[in-house]
């Protein structure tokens, strides 16, 4: 939450800045100041309702900037203002821009850390990418005693900043869509492969592993065994598939990868990954992790 109005009020200020700037330009050469000559008639109004606007609206600046460009566009006086203005506008864009993402720098909030699962593994990840800033805490779940060495599951709890977008309307779901877009999954997996390439006999080659999306639901109730509280949350299925083990270009079959993931304010997101190689009896018996992911929630 802290950083979305860090960057709101940054955000705002580049504005005033603008404001100032021209209003001292105009003082200078003995002329009458008028904020519609900066960007044209009603440009900074626009420009602050947009600020405004990326606490409601899904998707952020990724929506919002097309949608003003667009309406700017439609009307034929709006076209002979960009004429005018077009340098200024493109610059004013801009300064906005870098400082929306600029604000994906800012630390994140501590992830999620249900007692419990008791103290994290590990509390950093070193093959996460510098951007968005991010926080992880991970846990090796190792199986009863008795149990299949190979009955492990690795489980991570992420808390990612996403600059686009303040509202927690859509938060979630974008967060996994941009993800899989940009393949954003694999970077982070590599250390959880790693530590199932430690914890059991299978053989997990972290730089050739394949992630393929399960068509499933796109989202999922977790129900709170104590309480009966239902939790709505976004999720994605991956079949983890090794290319080391099979001469056929989309590998095999070596585990799954459930990430969900919770609608968060202020430009952070809530991701939980569960990672179970192949053979896991969750894998049929809990495939969503109801257990895990319900811990989690509370």
């Amino acid at each position: 939450m802290i950083a979305g109005v860090i960057t709101s009020m940054l955000m705002l200020t580049t504005v005033a800045l603008w404001i100032i700037f021209f209003r001292r330009n105009a003082i200078s050469q003995n002329k009458d100041f008028d904020h519609n000559q900066i960007i044209g008639q009603y440009g900074i109004e626009a420009s602050v309702i947009g600020i405004i606007l990326l606490w409601i609206i899904p998707w952020g600046i990724i929506f919002i900037l097309p949608v003003l460009l667009l309406l700017s566009l439609l009307s034929p006086a709006g076209r002979e203002t960009w004429k005018e203005f077009t340098k200024v506008r493109v610059y004013f864009v801009c300064s906005l821009l870098i400082v929306i993402f600029a604000g994906g720098f800012i630390p994140a909030s501590e992830p999620i850390s249900p007692g419990e699962w008791g103290e994290p593994l590990l509390k950093e990840n070193p093959n996460a990418p510098l951007y968005p800033s991010g926080s992880q805490y991970t846990w090796v779940m190792l199986p009863p005693s008795g149990g299949e060495i190979t009955d492990v599951e690795i489980v991570q709890s992420l808390k990612l900043r996403i600059p686009y977008q303040f509202s927690t309307l859509g938060s979630a779901s974008s967060a996994l869509d941009l993800a899989d877009l940009f393949n954003l999954e694999k970077s982070r997996l590599k250390q959880a492969i790693e530590l199932l390439d430690d914890e059991t006999p299978l053989s997990f080659d972290s730089e050739e592993m394949l992630l393929k999306e399960v068509i499933s639901e796109k989202k999922h109730i977790y129900i709170d065994s104590s309480s009966g509280e239902e939790n709505k949350l976004n999720i994605a299925l991956f079949e983890l598939r090794s290319l080391t083990l099979s001469s056929n270009p989309d590998g095999r079959i070596v585990g799954e990868v459930l990430c969900a993931a919770s609608d968060s304010w202020g430009g952070e997101v809530d991701i939980i990954v569960v990672v179970r190689p192949i053979g896991h009896p969750s894998l049929e018996l809990d495939r969503f992790a109801e257990s895990l992911v319900s811990q989690w929630t509370t």
